[in-house]
């Protein structure tokens, strides 16, 4: 099917259960417009954990490619 999952995270708080479902080789931008249009313009820094990170936490920019089941923490201006 060529979809990955990719779950979202607030500050402080546990990853959601419900992921967000994109096509494969979607950007860390692409994730953002999917939740809010407009919302890549505003955020400020993107935290990332899972398969597509070196290391839990790892801050990425708006063209990072995410894999399936990455958790995203987005912080917002």
């Amino acid at each position: 099917m060529h979809v990955i999952r990719i779950y979202t995270k607030e500050p402080g708080k546990l990853a959601s259960s419900d992921p967000l479902v994109l096509k494969e080789n979607s950007t860390v931008k692409d994730a953002a417009e999917s939740i809010l249009k407009g919302l890549s313009l505003k955020i400020k820094e993107t935290r990332l954990t899972g398969p597509s990170s070196k290391f839990p936490n790892q801050k990425v920019g708006l063209s990072h490619v995410c894999k399936d089941r990455d958790i995203i923490e987005f912080h917002i201006r």
